[in-house]
């Protein structure tokens, strides 16, 4: 959780020039440690070793370089590896959790041409968005290729010291949903804790709030000058990143667009399972849009779950709102913009559908972007259960 307080205070611990050397010092620290790992999970550990040497030297307060320089020289020297022993340090505990999350990770979406089930459709406006998964402390950044969800890049990351599934403020947890860039807070107008930069969440979403999800503050931010980067579970909720890292996620941030879907766990499918997930869900969001056209009261009616809620609205009073507003009406257009379609985290067969709808009829005439969350039910059929506009 973050309490903002707005007041201006030095945050470069002297001078800005002593900041932007700081800054240089740890991005060149973070590239010569991506190459270690590259070599690392490719087998190369003589071409490692050299590297990691150089960064140990060079580099000497760089903690976890010189952890991941004692493990790859005790391994050449057929010793046990330091990252497999135990300590009563819990800052050397921290470090080894972290050399292990960045170590460990295999993109295997790479090699099997895979694609993540959670992003089925991404609207024609959004050119990128984050997908973050969370036992893994991995960020994936997404491009839209004409809907299709296709990973460009990855990068790690550390969360929540209680780990995710936020449901409380203060609970020190990570949320785990479907949220969007809210803003860009600056480096000037934030303490040092953040480092360069950050990006609010729109944490608690239409969905969290239904389920009475509370909390605030939740941001993608860096870390101060003096460290390179953060174990896996250090923060308070937030998703924390190198200052080199959020550096590159700048250019594939769009403000109030950019989404962000959060998961415990990514389940990455065949693209012929995902083209029929896709077209499955297009298909209901056309036929709600064709059935609302049609002015058949009971038809529109039944796309609805018996357990459905809205702001205003439970099933009882949706039903009584359609019957009333179809007899005002000689017709209906409804034009649906940037459709986006997710499979919900952590809510069997449950879709979320976000899109902007012009709605057109002989009485009433509106735009707004509307948010529909499908559950398939028992009979094999998507119902809305949720709608939030």
């Amino acid at each position: 959780m973050r309490i903002i307080v707005l007041i201006i205070t030095i945050f470069f611990m002297g001078n800005s020039s002593y900041a932007e050397e700081l800054i240089n010092t740890n991005e060149k620290a973070e590239i010569e440690l991506l190459k270690i790992l590259d070599h690392m999970r490719n087998g190369n550990n003589e071409s490692a070793l050299v590297i990691a040497e150089s960064l140990s030297k060079n580099y000497p307060n760089f903690k976890l370089g010189k952890i991941i320089y004692a493990d790859l020289l005790s391994s050449y020297l057929q010793k046990k590896p330091l990252l497999g022993s135990d300590s009563n340090n819990q800052g050397l505990n921290d470090l080894k959790s972290e050399a292990k999350a960045r170590i460990n990770f295999k993109s295997i979406y790479k090699k099997n041409d895979l694609l993540p089930k959670s992003i089925i459709k991404l609207a024609d406006n959004i050119k990128f968005a984050f997908l973050i998964e969370l036992t893994k402390s991995r960020l994936y950044v997404i491009k839209n290729n004409n809907g299709i969800p296709e990973i460009i890049a990855d990068f790690y990351v550390s969360i929540g010291k209680e780990g995710f599934n936020k449901e409380i403020s203060g609970d020190n947890k990570t949320p785990v949903g479907i949220y969007k860039i809210t803003s860009h807070l600056i480096d000037e107008d934030l303490p040092e804790l953040y480092g360069i930069g950050a990006y609010p969440l729109n944490y608690p979403n239409a969905w969290d709030r239904k389920n009475n999800k509370t909390g605030y503050g939740i941001w993608i931010h860096g870390v101060p000058r003096d460290v390179y980067s953060r174990p896996p579970l250090t923060s308070e909720g937030c998703v924390v990143t190198s200052n080199h890292t959020l550096k590159k996620l700048e250019k594939y941030i769009n403000i109030r667009n950019t989404p962000v879907v959060l998961v415990e766990n990514v389940q990455w499918i065949k693209r012929n399972i995902w083209h029929n997930n896709n077209n499955e869900a297009v298909n209901f969001v056309r036929e709600w849009r064709e059935i609302w056209e049609s002015l058949d009261p009971h038809e529109f009616i039944s796309l609805h779950s018996i357990n459905f809620k809205s702001k205003k609205h439970d099933f009882e009073k949706r039903v009584a709102h359609i019957l009333r507003i179809v007899k005002q009406k000689e017709y209906i257009n409804i034009k649906i913009e940037n459709l986006n379609l997710f499979y919900y985290p952590k809510n069997k067969d449950l879709i979320y559908s976000d899109f902007r709808q012009h709605y057109n009829s002989n009485n009433f005439n509106t735009s707004s972007n509307k948010k529909l969350f499908w559950k398939k039910e028992k009979d094999g059929k998507w119902r809305i259960i949720y709608e939030d506009t």
